[in-house]
């Protein structure tokens, strides 16, 4: 089944899996997600302190009393508290509402603000009461920015209130029983603490709403099952990435031949070997091209682990270093490759194909490869000598596994798979555009080589993962694992993250 993007089913709705990797995403960036909370709860807490402004407020309280003054003193009846409770609502409304009290207040304040005396309406905004609850009694404060003012206010409001509310209620009385005094310190804000933490959930936010938006556009495949719904393509295995322990050796390759690679590790690239034995056997093909769609996703571990698998089951098989740009099938073997000239020497007729295939019995492995790197790549793959040297090998080996540069990026894997039979698309988690991979795979069919299907590298969620990292501590070798690639560039003028975006 050749591979045609225009055949891929279309993504359908958000499922739990999809959820769950926008949550681990976040996760794995909570560094920045505080970091840019905390960021913005600095600048809640600056904007906060550069605008505060201290209040001070005078309170004064009344009790409304209903019974006539010259009524013999006596305990209230319960009558009387309801009636006492009823007056207050309508005598709240009258002390702080009424104009004619508010003019009269602002009159006898004797204070100016901003060089003007103080009027009616500025009264009322200073002014605010509550009820004390179940009682007759009134709380009214006044608040400004300075204290003087306040007091004088609320000095003059005690002089002058009865003036209005004995008219309006001949038989009952507002008492004063708690007389303002004046204020010594300035009220308790939490301003600073609110806009402190707001600027903390809005920087979390935008942290997190960013990151959301990221994962949206890249639109990269996050676990093997997408390579079957949005690539339609094959799953051929799924390689679980597993950090290595030894960082000082974090340029070689955990090899299959490694017993500390993991026994799932071993057993991933032993299914591979099946499904390439299978393909190989039904449609008599031999030589395989292993490409990805970006730098990085670990094609030469793949490529190289693969070749290993096969040669271990007793074939024959040559591994070919065709990323000529930037040859790294050595590394990954951990073996010298300093004087060989790999496939070029061999297109430009400097060495012989005899002498350039070198047998190695630790790996029981025939390979062509080289640590020179070489600018005319396309060139040179494109010459004709090309075509009898892939006649000559598929004569000679069962296998031929050929390591091309990234297809998303330069041309070589495409004119590698026209002389191939197939081709490996080594898919990593969450890295490259599925807009890339598609047309990658669309560019490698139409060399007239089959996309056989993709190898699923870092399956960090899936159940396989799992097994391992629950067996970490155990003495079967699962804490190692291998990375993704090498960290280097091809040297295109754009790197992997330019170049996606791009693609944008």
């Amino acid at each position: 089944m050749e591979y045609n993007a225009k055949n891929a089913p279309e993504d359908k709705g958000i499922e739990l899996k999809t959820i769950m990797h926008y949550v681990n995403r976040i996760l794995q960036k909570w560094w920045a997600v505080l970091l840019c909370a905390v960021i913005f709860a600095g600048i809640g807490f600056g904007i906060a302190k550069f605008n505060y402004v201290p209040k001070y407020t005078c309170t004064m309280r009344f009790a409304i009393d209903n019974r006539d003054a010259n009524t013999v003193t006596g305990g209230q009846s319960a009558s009387d508290i309801n009636a006492g409770i009823s007056l207050a609502k309508n005598y709240q409304n009258i002390m702080t509402e009424t104009n004619s009290l508010m003019e009269l207040v602002a009159q006898n304040s004797n204070y100016n603000i901003n060089g003007r005396p103080l009027s009616g309406e500025d009264i009322k905004k200073m002014i605010s009461s509550t009820l004390v609850e179940d009682t007759a009694i009134i709380s009214i404060s006044v608040t400004t920015s300075d204290p003087e003012a306040s007091y004088a206010v609320a000095t003059s409001y005690v002089n002058n209130y009865s003036q209005i509310t004995d008219k309006a209620y001949q038989n009952t009385r507002a008492i004063l029983y708690d007389p303002p005094v004046k204020p010594t310190s300035p009220n308790s804000d939490n301003s600073v603490m609110l806009y402190t933490l707001l600027g903390f959930i809005m920087g979390a936010a935008i942290i997190v709403a960013v990151i959301c938006v990221e994962i949206l556009i890249k639109d990269t495949v996050k676990d093997s099952d997408e390579i079957t719904n949005k690539l339609d393509s094959k799953v051929i295995g799924s390689v679980v990435s597993i950090k290595k322990n030894d960082k000082k050796n974090n340029k070689q390759s955990i090899l299959i031949t490694d017993r500390k690679s993991g026994f799932m590790f071993i057993e991933s690239f032993k299914l591979i070997r099946t499904k390439i034995e299978n393909v190989a056997k039904r449609k008599n093909y031999k030589a395989f091209v292993f490409t990805s769609a970006a730098e990085n996703e670990g094609k030469t571990t793949v490529s190289t682990n693969t070749a290993l698998a096969l040669a271990k089951n007793g074939k024959s098989v040559l591994l070919i270093d065709a990323d000529l740009r930037k040859p790294s099938v050595y590394k990954a073997l951990g073996i010298s490759a300093a004087n060989e000239l790999g496939l070029a020497g061999v297109v430009r007729g400097e060495r012989t194909l005899s002498d350039s295939i070198k047998y190695f019995e630790k790996f029981n492995l025939f390979l062509l490869v080289t640590s020179q790197p070489v600018a005319e790549s396309t060139e040179i793959l494109s010459a004709d000598e090309m075509t009898e040297v892939m006649e000559a090998v598929k004569n000679e080996f069962d296998y031929i596994i050929i390591d091309t540069p990234p297809g998303g990026l330069v041309a070589d894997a495409s004119i590698m798979a026209g002389y191939a039979d197939a081709c490996v698309m080594v898919v990593r988690s969450d890295w490259a555009p599925l807009r890339r991979i598609k047309r990658t795979m669309d560019d490698l069919s139409g060399t007239g080589a089959e996309v056989v299907g993709c190898v699923y590298n870092g399956a960090e969620n899936s159940m396989t993962a799992k097994f391992i990292k629950s067996n970490k501590k155990s003495k079967k070798g699962y804490g190692y694992g291998y990375g993704y690639g090498y960290g280097y560039g091809y040297g295109y003028g754009e790197s992997e993250s330019k170049s996606s975006k791009s693609e944008k």
